[in-house]
């Protein structure tokens, strides 16, 4: 016989029926005060490892934060309370607000990079920066390596508890945006996407964070100096005058508003007279 004769035929899994399968409750880690996130659907066996979604919002109750994905992966399952205990697994923001960051004329600045925090866990961070104005390749690196370095520093200054309270709160890129716009004028800032790559042996959520963190100073060492600061003040320069011209134009329009208001005032003023006179002959 043949090779292919001989082979064996793998033995047939038996379906998984709706009825055997069971609803359990999905719990967010301690960062997020153990709050339900959902309900998931499946056996004990198959639960572990998947990932679930939520929305800031969901946490925070504000509508700022609604284009704000949260991922969570599920580590155990209780099957007597019928619920899973969780993990941060990454975070991202919806495809429309992304696209919606750059416009036209602008420059968008992307790291993605790997920081290993204090506590010896891994996050690889998707970072955007965008001008306001196309920006030289002398500036995006430099404002490259800002991003760079704030975060690393983040990252060895605190656990991962703090690092993923800053890296959502936002605390993280207002101090970025701080530090680079000093090299040219920034319109965003943003941690577009985070993902957890590896976890320390024994690795659990202690602490819940609190909302201090420390401002973080680097030596920005620029490349050829004279033109970025040009750069730097001709675009200032423009954004200023661009937005006296509106200023003027708006001033202009309401004072030509005034102005014939008031001369129709006059002849009004000056018709009643005339038929009072004409009354009086």
């Amino acid at each position: 016989m043949s090779a292919k004769g001989k082979r064996k035929r793998k033995p047939k899994l038996k379906k998984v029926s709706y009825k055997d399968k069971i609803w359990f409750e999905v719990i967010a880690p301690k960062i997020f005060n153990y709050k339900e996130i959902g309900e998931i659907i499946g056996l004990e066996t198959n639960v572990v490892g998947r990932v679930v979604e939520a929305l800031l919002y969901d946490f925070t109750g504000d509508f700022n934060d609604i284009n704000l994905k949260l991922r969570f992966k599920i580590i155990d399952v209780n099957p007597e309370a019928r619920k899973c205990n969780s993990i941060f697994f990454g975070h991202q923001y919806t495809n429309d607000y992304i696209r919606a960051l750059v416009g036209r004329g602008m420059t968008k600045i992307q790291t993605i990079e790997n920081y290993t925090t204090k506590d010896g866990y891994v996050f690889r961070l998707t970072t955007v920066c965008v001008t306001i104005k196309r920006a030289r390749s002398s500036q995006q690196i430099v404002i490259r390596k800002i991003m760079r370095e704030i975060l690393k520093e983040f990252a060895q200054m605190y656990n991962h508890e703090k690092f993923v309270k800053g890296m959502i709160s936002g605390e993280f890129q207002n101090q970025i945006a701080r530090v680079a716009k000093t090299i040219y004028p920034l319109s965003s800032c943003v941690i577009i996407k985070s993902k957890l790559i590896s976890i320390p042996e024994g690795g659990e959520d202690k602490e819940v964070p609190d909302d201090e963190f420390e401002i973080v100073e680097i030596d920005v060492q620029r490349t050829r100096k004279s033109e970025i600061r040009r750069a730097e003040r001709i675009n200032v320069k423009k954004i200023a005058q661009s937005k006296k011209q509106v200023a003027k134009k708006e001033t202009t329009t309401e004072t030509k508003e005034n102005e014939t208001e008031d001369k129709n005032e006059s002849k009004a003023e000056n018709e009643n007279k005339e038929d009072e006179e004409k009354k009086e002959e």
